[in-house]
């Protein structure tokens, strides 16, 4: 057979899809990125070749009850995307497959696989293909970053890090070699169509313990292959063909970041591009407030977040990422032009997949009723693939209000008296009565309604006030006047009136007890106490 990219590429012809991975002097403790459980619950191996902790986003082929099956690996390039050979497209018409993800925290994450996107380079298919996962990983399987910023002369002779499967040797288990790239070259893919690949070769006379190649077992097409940057794995290619001429072994992978472009283009409209490794970190900042300024329980209200990319480069895989109480969630949260999709339990996640320097967004979380607690406080996740992740906790101040005091009541209209006791709802929301009961006492035995006395030449008028009336926007008026008709407005207190609060024995929680004294020397007076609520 002809050696396409070795050969410069003088005559084409279509190549075997890649079979799995041997290594020159195998050694489980340092060529199997898991030391044990492959494929059901793998363990990381600490003494890998590559450091598997940095290799979280490359799961596999899971079929369930056939682990024999589970050569095919797959490169996470978003949360929710993974990239794949387009040959082995046909295995997964069904519907039926997943792909396995081992996250830092050593736990297991299963998500089905979605019928592939096909990368096209102009009109001419590629042996690449983007497919979805059923659902977001957590943020414990990181996506990959792709080697940006170097030619193809440049990556020429670096050394690769190479991932596979050698059931031969290891069973089930998922092994890692060396070797450099040699060569850059268009390679058929299938009858008419070309993709750009790069070749590794493999001598099969002599070399170092850790070179590898692609060799007989059980398909290892996809399989990722990556070059190191800043101390971290760099994606440039997946495993498509092999060959051999009795004296060398051909590997060959299409080179994953000539086509980032096409890639990007199924990414975009989710929000998401592919991660560069090399970049100009830049800075996002976050404000967020409350609309209107005061926030209520149970009234209406929104919070903003605005965040901006105040630094000066372009950023990307922007996300905003609020997180609710599933019991006090916004009814929902909208940001201009940035694609924001409810996660469920309370989360939310908006994002874009490129952000401008200067630019920025206001995201808005919209309640229709505030729930009832006294601060309402949010998780908030900001991040893209330029900056550090930033995990500010904003909490912001609900006042007590009588909507919520009254919320359940059958009548809860502030002139409404569901128990008929002749106190409408507003004055027992003031008063501290309860308004399903009828009973004339606060909880602790003392008076709901106010009293007035008279002793040793004072008149006194007491009456229960809620220690935050100016939080909730209560008044209480007192009116008194010799002429019971001009009571009304008339509250201007008698010559000689002093007026205190003092607590409650036994305490009467968030009340105080009001006392109004004046000289009972002058004429006789009627009094009484109104209640204005303004919130």
């Amino acid at each position: 057979m002809n050696h396409p990219l070795h050969l410069s590429l003088l005559a084409l012809s279509v190549l075997v899809p890649v079979q799995g991975l041997e290594l020159r002097t195998y050694n489980a403790g340092l060529h199997d990125r898991f030391s044990s459980g492959f494929p059901n619950n793998p363990v990381m191996n600490p003494g890998f070749l590559h450091n598997a902790s940095k290799f979280t986003g490359v799961g596999w082929w899971w079929i369930n009850g056939n682990p024999a099956a589970s050569a095919t690996q797959f490169t996470l390039v978003s949360p929710r995307h993974v990239l794949s050979v387009r040959h082995l497209e046909g295995a997964f018409t069904n519907g039926n497959w997943s792909a396995r993800f081992v996250a830092s925290d050593g736990q297991v994450h299963t998500r089905i696989i979605s019928p592939f996107n096909s990368i096209l380079d102009g009109a001419t298919m590629v042996d690449l293909a983007v497919a979805q996962l059923s659902s977001p990983l957590p943020v414990t399987v990181r996506p990959v970053r792709y080697r940006n910023n170097l030619t193809e002369g440049q990556l020429k002779s670096d050394t690769i890090m190479v991932l596979g499967k050698n059931p031969v040797v290891t069973g089930n288990s998922v092994t890692g070699g060396l070797s450099s790239i040699d060569d850059f070259a268009n390679a058929p893919y299938a009858p008419n169509y070309i993709t750009r690949m790069f070749e590794f070769e493999y001598a099969i006379a002599s070399g170092i313990p850790d070179d590898c190649h692609y060799g007989p077992g059980p398909g290892d097409s996809s399989s990722p292959v990556f070059v190191e940057y800043n101390n971290e794995p760099a994606l440039v290619g997946l495993a498509a063909q092999a060959d051999d001429d009795g004296s060398k072994y051909y590997g060959y992978c299409t080179f994953v970041p000539h086509y980032i472009t096409q890639i990007d283009s199924i990414l975009n409209p989710m929000g998401y591009r592919m991660r560069p490794a090399e970049y100009t970190p830049t800075t996002l900042s976050l404000a967020s407030a409350a609309v209107p300024g005061t926030l209520r329980q149970a009234h209406a209200g929104d919070l903003t977040f605005t965040l901006g990319n105040t630094g000066g480069q372009t950023t990307g895989n922007v996300a905003l990422t609020l997180s609710f109480d599933p019991a006090e969630a916004p009814d929902s949260v909208t940001a201009p032009g940035w694609i924001v999709e409810s996660m469920g339990g309370g989360v939310w996640s908006i994002r874009k997949a490129v952000m401008s320097s200067g630019d920025s967004i206001v995201a808005t979380a919209t309640w229709a009723s505030l729930p009832a607690v006294a601060s309402l406080d949010t998780n908030v996740a900001v991040e893209s693939d330029t900056t550090a992740t930033a995990n500010p906790q904003p909490s912001f101040t609900l006042l007590p209000s009588y909507a919520a005091w009254s919320a359940g009541l059958t009548e809860a209209d502030e002139g409404d008296d569901p128990d008929s006791d002749g106190l409408e709802n507003l004055l027992e929301y003031a008063l501290g009565g309860d308004p399903e009961s009828g009973t004339m006492l606060l909880p602790g035995g003392n008076p709901l309604l106010p009293m007035l006395s008279e002793s040793g030449g004072t008149i006194t008028l007491t009456y229960p006030e809620r220690s935050d009336a100016v939080v909730r926007g209560l008044s209480y008026i007192v009116e008194t006047s010799s002429d019971l008709t001009d009571l009304a407005g008339s509250t201007t207190l008698p010559v000689g009136a002093s007026s205190s609060t003092a607590a409650y024995s036994p305490d009467e929680p968030g009340f105080v007890k009001r006392t109004i004294t004046w000289p009972s020397d002058g004429p006789q007076r009627f009094a009484r106490v109104k209640v204005a609520l303004s919130e």
